[in-house]
């Protein structure tokens, strides 16, 4: 079990130094996107979670998961309208839910095991807002 949860830290951390903003367009005449404040913190609230698992610190652990799921409510979040978006921000929002929960409980095996589905999420997440950039662009430009 140990090897599993360190196999699995090992993998959240290397995605800690993925790009967490969608990728600049190629055209340099195209405004910068208006969520890299919001990623940016959803970023730094990310990295207290795993500060926290890795300290055994369940305030701070329990801290970060609350701050990202606050995060997940305001209005910059929802920067597409699709069902996929929709699930892949419930599906987070649960993750979140869950590492609170067993910071809570004092559980770190299922807070680490929480940490690890919600960064999946991310990566999911960020996977298919690149492959619907054009429409994010489009609706900040309307804005």
């Amino acid at each position: 079990m140990r090897t599993i949860l360190a196999l699995a830290l090992a993998v959240v951390c290397s995605s800690l130094t993925l790009q967490a903003d969608p990728p600049p367009a190629k055209d340099s005449t195209t405004p910068p996107t208006k969520l890299t404040p919001l990623m940016r913190m959803k970023l730094d609230k990310s990295k207290t979670i795993l500060e926290g698992l890795t300290l055994q610190d369940y305030e701070k652990i329990a801290s970060g998961a609350s701050s990202l799921r606050q995060l997940s409510l305001e209005s910059g979040w929802n920067v597409i309208q699709t069902r996929e978006y929709a699930a892949q921000s419930r599906d987070f929002e649960r993750a979140a839910d869950l590492i609170v929960e067993a910071a809570d409980a004092q559980d770190i095996h299922r807070a680490t095991m929480g940490y690890v589905a919600l960064t999946v999420r991310c990566v999911e997440c960020h996977s298919y807002m690149r492959k619907h950039q054009m429409t994010v662009l489009k609706r900040q430009l309307d804005e």
